[in-house]
């Protein structure tokens, strides 16, 4: 009988997770570009810059994700700004993104040995293309395990937009919910498609970083 239910329900689940998987999508093209260019300015040379961006992560990364969502969602109005409620998440998600994988992408950063920089200082190539054609590259092989976590966790934390009415994956599953009052089947279900999606795109990004390891 649970089984016949979950056959039921599962087209409008798929709707749901089709919109999760957008969300994610469009929150990861915002957050990681601007957490690359924030970890680039963090470990610049000038100061005052290194200091604004330091205590702007640390702001970002200390606010709950959920109260900058209510903060966008409810509070943008009052200055005349309104959005859709899919923008907002993805607006108040990729800044939280953004915080956080600078973080990550500074640790890579700073994990090439500062010989490298001596090295092509040394055979006059510029500081600026020095970094983009030589330790970028290092950096972004180093993290992509914790930048594959992370962005694991930004799909399950898309379900967050359900407090703002969008109709992804748990959203989807609460409506179900509430008309047949099944919420238990049904949450498993949803929490299924939640694990398969996870564990899959985690063992896809295991052998990949494992191919890059034997190449190396």
């Amino acid at each position: 009988m649970i089984f016949e239910r979950w056959a039921e329900w599962f087209p409008k689940l798929m709707e749901g997770l089709g919109v999760s998987l957008a969300l994610t999508g469009c929150v990861i093209l915002v957050g990681l570009p601007f957490g690359l260019l924030f970890a680039v300015l963090s470990v610049g040379k000038f100061v005052w810059i290194r200091r604004i961006m330091i205590a702007f992560i640390e702001v970002c990364r200390g606010i709950p994700l959920l109260a900058v969502i209510y903060l966008f969602y409810f509070g943008l109005p009052d200055a005349g700004i309104t959005m859709t409620a899919f923008a907002t998440m993805v607006l108040a998600h990729g800044l939280n993104l953004s915080a956080y994988s600078s973080e990550v992408f500074r640790a890579g950063i700073l994990h090439v040995p500062k010989g490298q920089t001596e090295a092509f200082a040394s055979l006059g190539i510029t500081p600026t293309r020095g970094f983009f054609h030589i330790v970028l590259p290092q950096a972004l092989r180093a993290v992509l395990g914790p930048l594959t976590s992370l962005l694991i966790m930004v799909f399950q934390s898309s379900s967050l937009a359900f407090a703002i009415g969008v109709g992804e994956l748990t959203s989807n599953s609460f409506s179900i919910g509430a008309m047949t009052f099944q919420y238990f089947n049904v949450l498993v279900l949803a929490g299924i498609i939640y694990a398969v999606i996870c564990i899959v795109s985690s063992r896809i990004v295991a052998n990949v970083e494992h191919k890059l390891k034997v190449d190396r």
